[in-house]
């Protein structure tokens, strides 16, 4: 199969936008004397009595805040096999806390005698911030028949059940063909109107000829309002291509880092842990593209994590990431971009 080089790239998104602009230009209206046919965005050949109607996109998970008291929030539980520097073995939640009171975890109904929070980086003195509550296995506990982990605050009565949704297996015991899929992309939300039917079409078809498995993308279904959006998401995720997560914060947007984006995130690597071998993380109006014109994209990340030296420029972290710039993929956005990554752009910038 032919390399996709930065060249090709660039012919494809302007094939890619080509397209587009020609699909949404108005076509002939009934002024005109000729019944106006609009079948959707991608691939129907014909309406359905539904056609028209402003509906949710398929495929669609949920991120669920469940409520402990007015200052703290629970979300995506998961039993965490690895054996790092949070402890093991602990079953974990994700929250969103205004206060760091002490709490108290009951796995299957034993009480658990270490429990502790580790506060994310990017918090920024918001009002609302994200921990991970941990909650160490009582003796005598089978982690694999944990299915739920009940938390409080040690001075209230208030409780929540919060499920498992996530079971962390140790990945340095994961050969290649234990993962489901190769590569994965984690988008952190959508907001609004930013992005346009056009722009998510581009950003799914090039990354699928990059050989990108799976999409996810979160969202608040309030905020996107647009019918040919919405139709476009629902293509995609009928395809099996896009898994959409329903991501709507409890609280003002304001409240808390970035829209809560960090939590989004976080729970985009909880769900691809295990799930897929690679998943990167970036915006629809960025692209990663191998330097080497013999090497596909799975192919130079792999030789990055199998031998960072073997690239020059590569960088690995102590939490064991790969900084790709100038590892061996160029990232490339579509727009004009920050000064702290190469920005080639390759589409007009778009009018804000």
């Amino acid at each position: 199969m032919p390399r996709l080089t930065a060249s090709r790239l660039l012919l494809l998104i302007f094939c890619i936008a080509f397209v587009c602009i020609v699909y949404y230009l108005p076509g002939p209206s009934e002024s005109d004397g000729v019944p106006r046919q609009d079948y959707g965005v991608i691939g129907d050949d014909k309406p359905d009595d539904d056609q028209f109607k402003l509906k949710e996109p398929r495929n669609n998970s949920q991120v669920k805040f469940l409520k402990l008291d007015d200052n703290a929030y629970a979300l995506s539980a998961f039993t965490d096999e690895r054996n790092g520097n949070m402890g093991y073995k602990f079953v974990r939640v994700m929250m969103t806390i205004t206060s760091t009171a002490t709490f108290e975890c009951i796995i299957n109904g034993q009480k658990s005698d270490t429990v502790s929070l580790y506060e994310f980086s990017e918090n920024h003195m918001m009002t609302w911030q994200l921990f991970i509550l941990n909650c160490k296995l009582p003796d005598g506990v089978d982690f694999h028949q944990v299915d739920a982990v009940e938390i409080s605050r040690n001075e209230q009565k208030n409780k929540v059940r919060v499920p498992i949704s996530y079971r962390i297996r140790d990945e340095k015991s994961l050969t290649p063909d234990e993962y489901s899929v190769k590569m994965s992309i984690c988008v952190p939300a959508l907001f609004g109107s930013a992005y346009d039917a056009k722009r998510i079409v581009e950003f799914l078809e090039l990354n699928t000829l990059q050989g990108i498995n799976r999409v996810f993308i979160y969202y608040n279904p309030s905020e996107i309002l647009d019918e040919k959006t919405l139709q476009t998401l629902d293509y995609y995720a009928k395809n099996g291509l896009l898994e959409l997560v329903e991501f709507k914060l409890p609280f003002e947007a304001s409240q808390i880092w970035y829209h809560g984006q960090l939590a989004a995130v976080t729970d985009c690597l909880l769900r691809n842990t295990g799930f897929a071998r690679y998943t990167f993380f970036h915006d629809i109006d960025e692209f990663f593209v191998p330097v080497d014109p013999k090497l596909s994209l799975y192919e130079t990340v792999s030789k990055l994590f199998e031998d960072p030296t073997s690239v020059p420029g590569s960088e690995m972290t102590e939490q064991g990431w790969v900084n790709p710039a100038g590892g061996g993929l160029e990232p490339v956005r579509s727009r004009t971009a920050a000064a702290t990554t190469t920005d080639y752009t390759i589409l007009p910038p778009r009018k804000e």
